[in-house]
């Protein structure tokens, strides 16, 4: 659970978090078949209503409260998303979430990380898996006990079930976003199989009285699956080839080894039985169920920008004094009384206005620390969170004097920018989206680009100019380039100074999205001599992906990569990897525009990652020099930045 939230917060030491969910799937096959062989064994048949009663029971209600709370909130927060928001709630309620993200080609990994709230629902798509196991699983379990005599012959079925799982996400993985094999339930089923296999061979029964020596083993198991889970959580990341399904299964079967040893009697049992993780895994559901949408409202209160220990110590408070409501309000009542004997609870208590004095005594303390700590997300968060680059949901949500962007404003920020001039216009101008402007207020005045009266600022691009002056001219015609954000406010001045350029770029586009645009492009044979590539603002880069995008261009083309300037917590990693990228790969050249630009920021606009006019000609210029490095016998210029070149 702590691994999937602290992925969900974008913490970088667990860039492999995704993988907690993978535990939960196991847990859960485990659980589910253990509890059917149970039924099966005491009755000589399946009970199919009953169980799908007590799981509607066990999920639904919890669910249903998150449901209204996040919807009415959500109304009230981020009315924009109305929408959108419909129909993932419709999504959410007939449990296939994760289809409707499949085909509205929501990509999982580009949302984690970046500064800008994601659909507080996105995170329902586990939980559809899981309900679509439930029910097509009994009946898969039904036929496999009726047909096949002998556990061994049980357990080897469903691995089989598992492996053609793993197989079809192995066939249909797409590295430009492996979102799609991750959402499905075909290619995700392998993790809920192997929890299943585990309880036909190790039914919690047999496993409560095994003797001491196969105890033993099976803690080592448990030793072994935890270190491999720790070891995966901060070693891979949603990009990563090997994930899919290689890192999938390794998780799976570590999950599978820790879950043996806590249903056994040893040392691990005896770990997981402690108070404390007794008393969070009870409310665990409620916590998956209410931990995104809270990181998800709160990142749309409190505007874009990076995140803290703080904000993250308030958003675990919210979510488990949330969950901790839901379960003593909601879910437990339900599960011990049923449905309609806790409606007939409620509805007395509110026509009689009435509560027993000791409930109210345990009641209002929890009541006032769930308000102390929202009121403190909505009051603090303004203060704790510094300025923060745009979003696709608005950039700078406030200016000076407290003015909001209008809502025209907004929605241009999901422009894409793509330039490919006609022959007989190529200096054709593009402005970029209005919300890469900030409103006349923040502009600067005609006597320069400083949004300070009387400010100084260094004379712009004045040295690249010079420099660049003196290199080989290159045609705009021989170049494509692939962008986001930052490129798409420089697009005006890379036309000018590369005539003809081809540009696609777009707001909030990570390196995965990014690689998808390459492979169309690649496969259209429509890429030109070099391109030039600037992802980073929305998300880490991996090496792996930069050998991909390698191997996309082809030997024949050469590579510009632009580095990435402003206040993200992977600013530094990507900059690091295209750095090594451009000097040890052959034909990859740097434009370097984080030194180009970190000594003059008063070329950018007020969230300090975006340029304003001046910066775009900078920008422009430095990408000029890396091209003209790839050409035979040019010396590197100087721009105020190091331009490295092919090794």
């Amino acid at each position: 659970m702590l691994a999937v939230v602290g992925f969900h917060e974008g913490v970088s030491e667990l860039s492999g978090g995704f993988l907690g969910v993978d535990v939960f799937f196991v847990l859960s096959g485990f659980l589910i078949t253990d509890l059917l062989l149970t039924q099966y064994d005491r009755l000589g048949r399946l009970d199919l209503r009953d169980f799908w009663s007590r799981r509607a029971r066990r999920l639904f209600p919890a669910l249903a409260l998150m449901l209204i709370v996040v919807t009415a909130a959500a109304t009230v927060i981020e009315p924009g998303q109305d929408g959108s928001l419909r129909l993932a709630l419709l999504a959410a309620v007939t449990y296939t979430s994760n289809w409707y993200q499949i085909l509205h080609h929501v990509s999982y990994f580009a949302a984690i990380g970046l500064f800008k709230a994601p659909p507080p629902l996105d995170h329902l798509w586990s939980l559809a898996i899981e309900e679509q196991f439930y029910l097509i699983w009994p009946v898969i379990l039904w036929l496999l006990i009726i047909r096949l005599n002998g556990q061994r012959a049980r357990v080897t079925a469903t691995l089989i079930l598992a492996a053609l799982s793993a197989l079809a996400m192995a066939l249909q993985y797409s590295p430009a976003d492996p979102s799609l094999v991750y959402y499905g339930t075909d290619t995700h089923a392998s993790a809920l199989l192997i929890g299943a296999a585990l309880a036909l061979a190790l039914p919690l029964a047999t496993v409560a009285s095994l003797p001491a020596a196969q105890v033993r083993r099976l803690d080592a198991a448990g030793v072994v699956g935890l270190v491999l889970l720790a070891w995966a959580a901060g070693h891979f990341s949603g990009t990563d080839r090997a994930v899919y399904p290689g890192g999938l299964i390794m998780a799976a079967v570590g999950a599978a080894g820790l879950v043996a040893a806590a249903a056994s009697t040893g040392v691990i049992a005896a770990m997981t039985s402690l108070p404390p993780l007794r008393w969070v895994g009870i409310r665990s559901y409620g916590i998956y169920l209410w931990h995104w949408p809270v990181i998800a409202l709160a990142g749309a209160i409190t505007g874009p920008g990076p995140t803290s220990a703080w904000l993250w110590l308030i958003e675990a408070g919210v979510t488990i004094a949330l969950a901790c409501g839901s379960w003593r309000f909601v879910e437990a009542p339900i599960l011990r009384d049923g449905f309609l004997a806790t409606c007939g609870r409620w509805r007395l208590l509110i026509d009689e206005g009435l509560r027993p004095v000791g409930a109210r005594r345990r009641v209002v303390p929890m009541v006032v620390a769930a308000a102390a700590l929202i009121a403190a997300t909505v009051a603090g968060y303004g203060v704790a969170r510094p300025p923060g680059p745009p979003t696709a949901s608005g950039l700078l949500r406030q200016v000076a004097e407290g003015q909001r962007i209008s809502a025209a404003s907004q929605a241009s920020a999901q422009a894409t920018t793509t330039i490919s001039p006609p022959a007989s216009s190529p200096a054709a101008s593009v402005r970029p989206p209005a919300s890469l402007r900030p409103p006349a207020s923040l502009r600067p005045s005609a006597a320069g680009p400083s949004a300070s009266p009387g400010a100084k600022l260094p004379p712009p691009a004045s040295a690249c100019q010079a420099a660049t002056a003196r290199l080989p001219k290159v045609s705009g015609r021989q170049v494509t380039a692939i962008g986001d954000s930052v490129m798409v406010a420089s697009a005006a001045a890379l036309n000018s100074t590369l005539p003809g350029i081809y540009i696609n770029a777009e707001v909030g586009r990570a390196m995965v999205n990014g690689l998808a645009v390459i492979q169309s492009l690649a496969a259209r044979h429509e890429l030109r001599r070099y391109v030039v590539v600037g992802l980073g603002t929305n998300g880490p880069v991996s090496a792996a992906q930069i050998r991909q995008l390698r191997r996309l261009i082809g030997p024949n083309r050469d590579l510009v990569l632009i580095n990435t300037f402003g206040p993200m917590p992977w600013e530094s990693s990507v900059n690091t990897v295209l750095d090594a990228a451009a000097r040890h790969m052959a034909h990859v050249s740097l434009a370097d525009w984080h030194a180009a630009i970190a000594g003059r920021t008063s070329l950018l606009w007020p969230d300090r990652i975006h340029p304003q006019p001046a910066g775009a000609k900078v920008y422009a210029q430095i990408v000029l020099a890396a091209i003209a490095v790839q050409l035979p016998h040019v010396a590197t210029p100087s721009c105020g930045q190091q331009v490295s070149g092919p090794r």
